[in-house]
């Protein structure tokens, strides 16, 4: 007849070892197949709008009294901006309690070229502008003075 085996159970500090050892086994596993990691900072891809200058060139007011438009540019035939109609962009700008009606921007052209035609420019409202070379044309109404005020591009 057979002797049968009795199976005794594994100690305690024997269970430990195996438990250490397996631990120690999947961690040099890990640890070799992770050689290294990178982290990605956070940007902006290239600007959509850009300029050449931050103070802008008026030009003449279409009419000396009551309903005109007049040319912002950076001066002579250089454009207030570029853009390269690859994203949004969005203007900020307060015309105020002014004699300015509204503003547009326009393909660039001399500082005295009259406005015709255009994108109306609505503060906070974004929009994509084909590539090109672009003046600002404000329009007015009135007789007076057209006092200044500031327009800022985001994206």
């Amino acid at each position: 007849m057979a002797k049968e085996r009795v199976r005794r159970p594994l100690r305690r500090e024997t269970k430990m070892a195996v438990g250490m050892a397996i631990v120690l086994a999947l961690a040099m596993v890990v640890a070799a197949i992770n050689l290294f990691t990178h982290t990605f900072p956070a940007g902006t891809t290239g600007a959509h709008v850009t300029t050449t200058c931050s103070t802008l060139t008026m030009g003449t007011p279409s009419v000396p009294a009551g309903s005109g438009t007049v040319r912002f540019n950076c001066g002579a035939t250089t454009p207030a901006f570029v853009a390269d109609g690859s994203g949004p962009v969005t203007p900020t700008f307060s015309l105020g309690a002014t004699l300015y009606t509204g503003l547009a921007i326009v393909p660039s052209a001399a500082i005295g070229t009259s406005c015709t035609g255009g994108t109306a420019l609505t503060s906070g409202t974004g929009l994509t502008p084909p590539a090109g070379n672009y003046d600002y044309c404000a329009s007015y109404t009135g007789a007076g003075v057209l006092p200044g005020f500031t327009l800022t591009w985001s994206q």
